[in-house]
């Protein structure tokens, strides 16, 4: 075969080689492309997920942090505040309203009899004899004992400081309010940084040329076709 048409098939197979490896090519930076596209809507997903939990969280602890403003600025007498304490703080047993009882008035009587009988003559001079003191029982002594006893400690709070406690109150359920949505928030927060990381690696991965195999793959690919190329056009040379 003359020298001249084996130059020609060796051209013609490398040109039909180096036209499949860049058709060869183009597929795989598409492959690349819809693969980083795919990350990015997916992770973009998360991202919007997580924004929109967030804003539903801002929005119902507003609405949360206005509630107890009013309830803070409504509820004032003791009364109030007293029927609604129980709703927010769970006591043993709930604080009560008790009002402070008057002295008791002396009998009506009481002054007229003691005049009377200061003015009256002792009828003998001698006193009747008394009769024997009774000795006391076991069961009026087990009685005596038990309300010898102290009773239990109690304590008062005055009118005047419900107003301070409920207050205190409703500024606590704002704060484990508050705690709790910026804990979720931080755990969304975190779950954006790592889409956001996810996003970047596949950008990374897609400006390089895909992962480190697929990159080896290519280059091993194009090294034997040029060794290809170069040992044809030697051997045609040479004939």
């Amino acid at each position: 075969m003359p020298r001249r048409t084996l130059f020609n098939l060796a051209a013609f197979a490398a040109v039909l080689l180096l036209a499949a490896l860049a058709f060869h090519a183009w597929l795989a930076a598409r492959d690349e492309r819809q693969r980083l596209q795919a990350t990015l809507a997916a992770q973009k997903q998360l991202l919007d997920a997580a924004d929109a939990r967030e804003r539903a969280r801002a929005a119902a602890l507003h609405d949360t942090l206005a509630q107890i403003e009013t309830l803070k600025r409504t509820t004032q007498t003791p009364a109030q505040i007293l029927r609604s304490l129980p709703q927010f703080l769970l006591l043993p047993q709930p604080i009560t309203f008790a009002r402070p009882t008057p002295p008791a008035a002396p009998a009506a009587g009481q002054g007229t009899a003691l005049s009377e009988n200061s003015l009256a003559p002792p009828s003998s001079p001698v006193s009747p004899p008394s009769p024997p003191a009774a000795q006391p029982s076991a069961s009026d002594a087990s009685a005596a004992n038990a309300r010898g006893l102290p009773a239990a400690p109690t304590a008062q709070i005055p009118a005047a400081d419900l107003k301070p406690l409920y207050d205190f109150v409703q500024d606590c359920r704002a704060c484990q309010a508050q705690l709790a949505v910026a804990r979720q928030n931080a755990a969304d927060d975190a779950a954006k940084i790592a889409a956001l990381t996810r996003q970047r690696d596949a950008a990374l991965t897609a400006a390089k040329g895909g992962s480190f195999w697929r990159r080896l793959r290519r280059n091993a690919l194009w090294f034997a076709v040029g060794a290809s190329a170069g040992a044809a056009a030697g051997y045609a040379a040479t004939r």
